[in-house]
């Protein structure tokens, strides 16, 4: 097959890299995958990650917000998609964004949606408590409604978002969730990864991911009176928000700044040492629709190291993985998991023999069949 993606974000240097850059990189050994690229200015500064995906490069203005980027670059987009669709002979578009979606249901081939995440909030997250986001999610709300009703088919993560766009009168969905690279995310010595980071003889609890509203790394640092013992590895960038500052400055609020550890951004390839060193690994995600319908990589990063997680109590991690995690409902319930997790854990082999399940390769190969029915 000819596809063209249409990604979410920059394909190469965002510094954390989605399912469709896993899965579309397995899926270039067997088919030819033109992506549409976006240089988001944000992220300019970030060595780009290896692709086997041939990128095209549209969005000549260079704006940081993420929405005012993807409208004012419209044309552009719009144009490149016509261009690809002509030159590279594509049979279908794979699409995952929204206002560039919104551009591909005119490209006159079959359309297959990517309904990652509860898009609406996760569009107006990066503008919390202000007028623009409630007006962002508005906008997004109306247009991936559209783009949902014209795709040829849609694709989703978890059974919760296929039950919410059933009600939304979308029937065409399959469900694929997230996975992991197994190949690259091992099981490692923990007291020697400690070592390498200096956390030697520490019990740590880490967090991989962005620092953005959606997170609850709140609960995690108000906990640390209570497990004195515990240090606190934080590891990701901020994208869009301070966040990341708000925890550092809630930390010494709380007297415990000197046990959480901001490790900023780190490079994909590396975070394997990082989730060896954990003793638990955290999931922890505020109450919200974006976050109770999805189940993000993260957990799968974590289990594929061999590593507990613990997680907000969401409905869809609850429904999809059951007992093979742990979940907090509050402060009290977080502290009671984590003594409980570092006197009960199981082995090693346990969680990566559920890792494995979930790996992208396999994945690839049920994204692939429902590509193929789509064309």
């Amino acid at each position: 097959m000819n596809i063209l993606v249409i990604p979410t974000t920059d394909w190469v240097r965002h510094p954390v890299p989605n399912r469709l850059n896993f899965i579309f990189d397995s899926l270039s050994a067997s088919h030819n995958i033109t992506v549409l690229h976006f240089p988001l200015k944000q992220f300019r500064g970030n060595p780009p990650r290896p692709t086997s995906c041939k990128l095209v490069k549209s969005g000549p203005i260079p704006i940081s917000d993420p929405s005012l980027f993807y409208l004012l670059n419209s044309p552009f987009h719009f144009l490149a998609i016509r261009k690809i669709i002509r030159k590279e002979r594509i049979d279908l578009v794979l699409s995952a964004n929204i206002f560039p979606s919104l551009l591909a249901n005119y490209s006159g081939v079959p359309i297959v949606f990517d309904y990652l995440d509860h898009l609406e909030e996760s569009a107006s997250v990066y503008y919390p408590d202000s007028f623009s986001g409630l007006v962002i999610k508005k906008w997004v709300r109306a247009i991936t409604r559209f783009n949902l009703r014209k795709a040829t088919a849609v694709i989703t993560v978890t059974g919760e978002l296929k039950d919410y766009l059933s009600k939304l009168g979308i029937h065409k969905v399959s469900v694929i969730p997230n996975g992991v690279d197994t190949a690259l995310l091992r099981p490692q010595d923990k007291e020697k990864a400690k070592a390498i980071l200096g956390l030697e003889g520490k019990c740590v609890i880490g967090y991989v991911g962005s620092l953005e509203h959606w997170v609850d790394l709140e609960t995690a640092v108000d906990a640390l009176p209570d497990i004195p013992d515990v240090v606190l590895l934080v590891i990701g960038p901020g994208l869009f928000t301070d966040y990341g500052a708000q925890i550092a400055g809630r930390a010494k609020a709380r007297g415990v700044e000197d046990r959480v550890v901001f490790t900023g951004a780190i490079p994909y390839h590396e975070i394997n040492k990082y989730i060896a060193a954990m003793d638990i690994g955290l999931n922890p995600l505020k109450r919200m629709k974006k976050n109770e319908y999805a189940a993000g990589g993260k957990v799968f990063n974590y289990l594929s190291c061999g590593r507990p997680v613990l997680s907000s109590r969401m409905v869809s991690l609850e429904r999809l993985l059951g007992d093979d995690l742990f979940y907090y409902d509050d402060l009290n319930s977080f502290v009671s998991q984590i003594k409980h997790i570092l006197d009960n854990g199981r082995t090693e082999e346990h969680y990566r023999a559920i890792a494995l399940r979930f790996d992208w390769n396999l994945l690839a190969q049920q994204y692939e069949a429902v590509m193929e029915a789509a064309i």
